[in-house]
């Protein structure tokens, strides 16, 4: 390498000024020219004639050791016959020419056979391996327009459109939305090109068809894994072969608008679907671990959003006093459970339940994970400074009734709630505690003062889900004394359990479906004072008793009761509370 040239410039600026194609005194002119050719170096070099577009190919070809394309009838041949096989938009975009197919691979005249993202995405297309070529610009100027340029694009859009009877009506009319949501059940071509796409939808269709809440997709040194989480429970399902495992993560990180070629660091995005007339998201992340990258698809059914609290599981009471505190004018109200437990479906379940055009109602979430008409939602963006606390300022001055923050992680939001709710606003919230009441304790640890957080309380509430057994094959028993006396329950009942070989409702599993187990803590005079004075939470837990309120044991203990749910799935919440 040339003295001018330094680790920290472009790979292609280094080989330049290394062979001496490129001047050092010419590099503080790179930058204006790529003001002017914002999309590629290589064409911000060349079209503002700094080099020559040959110097720029062969520089590429001796470094990489990959053959130098050039001029001539033969290849002008050999590229239309093979025009079709990579889209016409990725071949204008990414400055790319496929010369040749055969044996899984497409041979590739780049103008940057370095990119990788371009491999990348031809080989999702394709199906096929990508062997790169270097080629100069002009060379493929000349190709793309004698292969694209010259048809007639009006006439091929009258004639597709003609063909298109059958579309759904948004996406003839060209809705923006509707063109990015997968259909999954949309005929995909055969061939190489579309087996991909047709694994990738096949996988996604499948989890939603079973009831899944997530997908797993894990690589191993020989083989591949793919489970459902189904009713809380991995299930292994037939994956893709190991050979296939890239392509379908390739799509899916397409479909999730992820960096492609990144493959080093963790990265997160969202698929829009459709099965049927059901609207299907996916909230997608991948984790790169030492045989690849394991991704898992978290599935967000906004119609499995029910429309009042009880089908969630809440008693009748418990119901009536969660409405009553979400139709306060102000105040606290936090959701509290383990990660996966369901808090969000019960905080936009409330939400759906106040949503009026009187309200004024606000979120701020990272992920917005379900979007209804009506909700002001924000996503949080803490790369360009959007953390929760300042979108949450943001939106306290634009006329708020009710807020409702994805979760509260630090004492900068603990205490930005705490004073909108104290200066005439609703908030409602997450917090990760065993139980409702530990949250006073998780609050106060954050630097809230106990004498603010008494009156501004209005309501806590934990939850956690159960497994609900198979009503085609649960087994009815009677309990025996010791057990019954163990978890609290009447000796001599009939209760269920599940059926020692399942059937086919609920695939030989024994339960179907999960039933929410619910602690909901409506905070009145006694309880504010006491936590006004930080009394011990063993004094909060007998005031709420002494309240009539039903604590986790008790709904778990009712869910059994009613034939819902076995004493094996919710045992460990039917033990006695210990005092805190």
């Amino acid at each position: 390498m040339s003295e001018d040239a330094t680790t920290d410039q472009p790979l292609l600026l280094r080989l330049l000024l290394a062979r001496g194609d490129l001047h050092k005194r010419q590099l503080k002119e790179v930058a204006k020219a790529q003001q002017q050719y914002p999309d590629s170096l290589e064409e911000a070099l060349i079209r503002t004639n700094m080099v020559e577009d040959m110097a720029v190919a062969e520089a590429y070809a001796d470094y990489l050791s990959v053959p130098l394309v050039t001029a001539s009838e033969e290849l002008a041949e050999r590229c239309k016959a093979v025009a079709d096989r990579v889209p016409e938009t990725i071949c204008h975009q990414r400055r790319v020419m496929a010369t040749d197919f055969g044996d899984g691979v497409v041979q590739l005249a780049c103008l940057n056979p370095a990119d990788l993202m371009t491999h990348e995405e031809v080989q999702v297309v394709t199906g096929c391996l990508v062997q790169p070529m270097a080629a100069p610009l002009g060379l493929l100027d000349e190709l793309l327009h004698e292969l694209f340029g010259a048809r007639d694009m009006v006439a091929e859009i009258a004639n597709q459109e003609e063909g298109e009877d059958e579309l759904p009506e948004e996406e003839i009319h060209g809705d923006e939305e509707a063109e990015e949501v997968v259909d999954l059940e949309r005929p995909v071509a055969p061939g190489k090109d579309g087996h991909i796409i047709r694994i990738v939808n096949l996988l996604l269709a499948n989890a939603i068809r079973d009831g899944a809440s997530d997908i797993h997709l894990e690589p191993y040194e020989e083989s591949v894994r793919v489970r459902y989480r189904i009713d809380g429970k991995l299930i292994a399902v037939t994956p893709p072969p190991r050979a296939l495992f890239v392509p379908t993560i390739s799509r899916l990180k397409v479909l999730s608008k992820m960096d492609i070629a990144e493959r080093r660091i963790p990265q997160d995005g969202a698929i829009a679907s459709r099965l049927g007339s059901v609207r299907i998201d996916f909230r997608v992340s991948t984790v790169p671990t030492v045989y690849g990258e394991k991704m898992v698809l978290r599935i967000l059914a906004k119609e499995a959003t029910p429309d009042h609290l009880t089908k969630l599981g809440f008693s009748k009471e418990q119901a009536e006093n969660f409405e009553t505190a979400a139709n306060t004018p102000h105040g606290l109200m936090f959701v509290t459970g383990p990660t996966g437990s369901g808090k969000s479906t019960t905080l936009y379940t409330c939400l759906n339940l106040i949503n009026r055009p009187t309200q004024n109602i606000v979120t701020v979430e990272d992920p917005v994970e379900y979007r209804f008409d009506g909700l002001n939602q924000s996503q949080v963006h803490a790369d360009v400074g959007m953390t929760f606390g300042k979108t949450l300022r943001a939106f306290l001055r634009q006329d708020p009734d009710v807020i409702m923050l994805g979760e509260v992680r630090d004492q900068e939001t603990a205490d930005i709630c705490l004073r909108a709710a104290l200066t005439g606003h609703l908030v409602l919230s997450t917090l990760h505690t065993n139980d409702s009441l530990q949250a006073v304790n998780r609050l106060v640890d954050m630097g809230i003062e106990p004498f603010l957080l008494g009156p501004a309380l209005r309501l806590l509430q934990a939850q956690r889900l159960a497994r609900k057994l198979c009503p085609e094959c649960r087994v009815a028993y009677e309990i025996s004394e010791d057990i019954a006396e163990l978890y609290g329950i009447e000796p001599g009942l009939e209760l269920y359990r599940h059926g020692a070989e399942g059937c086919e409702n609920c695939r030989g599993v024994g339960y179907k479906g999960r039933v929410g187990i619910f602690e909901v803590i409506l905070f009145n005079e006694e309880m504010a004072e006491l936590v006004m004075k930080a009394a011990p939470l063993s004094e909060l837990y007998e005031a709420g008793h002494r309240s009539g309120y039903d604590f986790l044991a008790d709904s778990a203990r009712d869910k059994v009761l009613q034939g819902v749910t076995s004493v094996e799935e919710v045992a460990d919440y039917l033990r006695p509370m210990e005092a805190a």
